[in-house]
This record gives structure tokens, C-alpha cells and sequence, in this order.
């Protein structure tokens, strides 16, 4: 028999509808009757705090939100951050340096917030993502005059490069790496970095350590390259249909699409029985 105790999932093309922004009435109906059983609910995105709470408008009983790509968790229960694992100051500021010399946009987390440097709005470029939803991103992004300043001595949750050309791609990976951070990305054109140790499979196992369970009461979903940590710690993780192969390689099982309710179905089977 099948115990399932906690279930972790991405939002943007995995809880979330094609739009972004949604949740369907039969996934958010799934996720209730299964918190009602018990289970503890988390989300894991690498949107920054500010970009969820539209999605918890609509899931007001999730438990945890692990948010910046697993550089934090916050427990809603206690309306704490119980963790945190950041990009220290000085490597943080250097990488600044770096990416506005090589023109990119960029923006960096800080405690839960986005900002980004004025005057780079123009190396944005959206191909990826339906303009009401960029429009409800715009609305937590905060421009800084100089991010380096704003920092102040503070560490970064994430950096999150858009647009990024196909030839630059592993320009960019490459110094991250080097820097000793973690490199994902969430769609194309995207490079993300975080701490070396900070990922949504690190933090999803901090979670289960808190609450006394293993990876075996665990369900995951997600369908993106910074979901695969998780992905690969959970016993019942599921990659979307949507996925890319990187995702669907390092899950056990593949669900329906987001826009097909996947993951509802797939709660439906395993941890509703």
C-alpha cells in the first residue's frame, strides 16, 4: 500500500495551467482532499517569495514554499523562513560586474524580492510566456539605480539571466559553475544560478527531515531542469507530459501535461487510494 505524507510541486508548467497564472478547480479540489487526508502540501518554484502569492490565493492550505530555486523554504504554518543557503556578498557582487559588462538581463532575489538594474530593460526580449503573466511579473520587479549598492553587504538568494542567445548559453553556465553555484534553467533562453548546496531536492529533504518522513512518502512533480533534484529524491516523482527530456529522465514516472490536470490525475492514483 502506498503512504503518501507530503507532496512537492513546481508551479510554472507543472500545478500552474498554460496561462501561468491559474490553478484548475480539479487540481486545487485533488491537493485539498489530500491535505484533508493529512499530507502536507509544498510548493517548489524558482520564482522569488513576491511571485507567489497569487498561487496561494488560490491554495490557501499549502504548508511550505520553497521558493528561489530551494535558496529558501518557508514554512506557512509558522509563518517562518526556516532555511535559507545564499550566494555570499562578494561573489554576488563580482557576479554583477559580470553579467552587466556582458549584457544580459538579469535579476537578483533578496529576501523573497526581485530587482534588477535600470537602463537593461531592452535586453529583455519575451518569447516564452503569455504577456499577462510577464505583466503580473513586472508589477514585484523593483529597478536599483545599482544593484551592487542595494546589496549593501546582503547575499542573493538566485540570479536569473533571461534571453540569453543559444551561443552564450554555456558562456554564462561556465562562469556560474566556476563560481562553485548550482546552474538550472527553467525554459529556454534561461540560465539560473544558486548557492552550490542550494536546490529544490536539498530543500525538499529538509522538509522531509522536519516532519520525520522519507523520500518513500514523497511525491514530486515538475517539468524543467531545475526540478530535477527533487525529482530524483522522491519515490513517486512525476515529470509532466510538457517536460523537457532532461526532467523526464530523472523521474520515475511521467504524468499527463499541465494542461491535461497531470498532476491531479496522477495524486488522484497514487495518494488518494
Amino acid at each position: 500500500m502506498i503512504l503518501i505524507k507530503l507532496i512537492a510541486t513546481d508551479l510554472d508548467g507543472t500545478l500552474m495551467s498554460p496561462d501561468h497564472l491559474t490553478v484548475t478547480e480539479r487540481t486545487v479540489n485533488t491537493l485539498k482532499t489530500a491535505h484533508d487526508k493529512g499530507i502536507k502540501i509544498a510548493i517548489a518554484t524558482g520564482r522569488p517569495m513576491a511571485l507567489v502569492d497569487n498561487v496561494v490565493t488560490q491554495v490557501p492550505f499549502v504548508d511550505y514554499i520553497i521558493y528561489s530555486n530551494g535558496a529558501c523554504v518557508y514554512d506557512r504554518n509558522t509563518e517562518k523562513v526556516i532555511y535559507s543557503n545564499l550566494i555570499e556578498n562578494r561573489l554576488s557582487v563580482e557576479l554583477i560586474d559580470y553579467l552587466l559588462e556582458n549584457k544580459v538581463f538579469f535579476e537578483i532575489y533578496v529576501h523573497g524580492k526581485s530587482y534588477y538594474q535600470m537602463g537593461t530593460e531592452a535586453l529583455f526580449d519575451n518569447t516564452e510566456f503569455p504577456q499577462k503573466f510577464i505583466n503580473e511579473v513586472i508589477k514585484t520587479m523593483t529597478g536599483c539605480v545599482s544593484l551592487t549598492d542595494f546589496l549593501n553587504g546582503e547575499g542573493v538568494e538566485k540570479i536569473t539571466l533571461y534571453s540569453v542567445k543559444d551561443h552564450d548559453r554555456e558562456k554564462f553556465k561556465n562562469r556560474f559553475s566556476a563560481a562553485g553555484l548550482a546552474v538550472a534553467s527553467s525554459f529556454p533562453g534561461n540560465v539560473e544560478a544558486t548557492a552550490g548546496t542550494a536546490d529544490k531536492g536539498e530543500a525538499l529533504k529538509g522538509i522531509c527531515r522536519l516532519i520525520g518522513i522519507t523520500a518513500d512518502e514523497c511525491m514530486s512533480f515538475g517539468d524543467a531542469g531545475n526540478d530535477t533534484p527533487m525529482l530524483r529524491f522522491a519515490k513517486y516523482s512525476f515529470a509532466m507530459g510538457n517536460a523537457s527530456d532532461e526532467c523526464k529522465a530523472a523521474a520515475k514516472y511521467i504524468a499527463l501535461s499541465n494542461a491535461q490536470d497531470g498532476l491531479a490525475i496522477a495524486v488522484e492514483k497514487f495518494a488518494l487510494v
